[in-house]
C-alpha cells in the first residue's frame, strides 16, 4: 500500500515560502480558487460553512471568488441557501453574487412566507344576502334560539297585563 501525501501540509508549505514556487504561483491561484469553488458547490454545504469559508477568505478575496462563478453555479447555490426570496426568480445576472456575498458576509436568509389559502371568486359583497349575526352562550343547544321576529310566549289568563298578584 503506497503512503500518500498530506495536501493540507504540501499548501500550508507553499503558502509559508512562496518565494521557493516562483514558477507555480499562477497554479497556485487557479487550484485555490477551484478548490473553494468546488467546495462552495458541495450539495451538503450549510450557510454556517458558507459563512465559514468566508471568515477564513477574507470578504474581499471571497467575493473575487464569487465573482468568478457562472451565472448559473450562482443562481444555482443562492436558490439552495436562500430558497425563499422572492427576487430569485426575476433577478439579473449579478445578483445572484450580490446576494451571495451578502448571504455570507451575516444577511439572514428570508423566512418562507406562508401561502395565501385559496380563495374561490364570490359574489360582490352588495349582491350576497346578509345573515342575521346569532351569538351562542355557552355553544349549548339551550343557547342556540336565535329571534325570528314573532312573539311565542303563551298570552296571561285573565286580567290585564303587566299587573302582578
Amino acid at each position: 500500500m503506497a503512503l500518500d501525501v498530506d495536501g493540507f501540509a504540501i499548501l500550508k508549505a507553499i503558502v509559508a515560502r512562496p518565494e521557493a514556487f516562483p514558477d507555480i504561483r499562477a497554479e497556485v491561484a487557479k487550484t485555490g480558487r477551484a478548490l473553494v469553488v468546488k467546495q462552495l458547490k458541495a450539495k451538503t454545504l450549510p450557510l454556517a460553512g458558507v459563512r465559514a469559508i468566508h471568515a477564513g477568505l477574507g470578504a474581499e478575496t471571497f467575493a473575487l471568488v464569487v465573482d468568478g462563478l457562472t451565472d448559473a453555479e450562482s443562481r444555482t447555490l443562492v436558490a439552495r441557501l436562500d430558497k425563499n426570496h422572492p427576487d430569485l426568480k426575476a433577478a439579473t445576472p449579478d445578483w445572484p453574487r450580490r446576494h451571495l456575498v451578502a448571504l455570507a458576509g451575516g444577511t439572514d436568509p428570508v423566512a418562507k412566507v406562508a401561502a395565501k389559502p385559496a380563495t374561490k371568486p364570490s359574489e360582490p359583497k352588495a349582491l350576497a344576502p346578509k345573515k342575521p349575526k346569532s351569538t351562542r352562550a355557552l355553544g349549548s343547544a339551550a343557547f342556540a334560539a336565535t329571534w325570528d321576529g314573532k312573539d311565542h310566549d303563551a298570552k296571561p289568563k285573565g286580567g290585564k297585563k303587566g299587573k302582578s298578584a
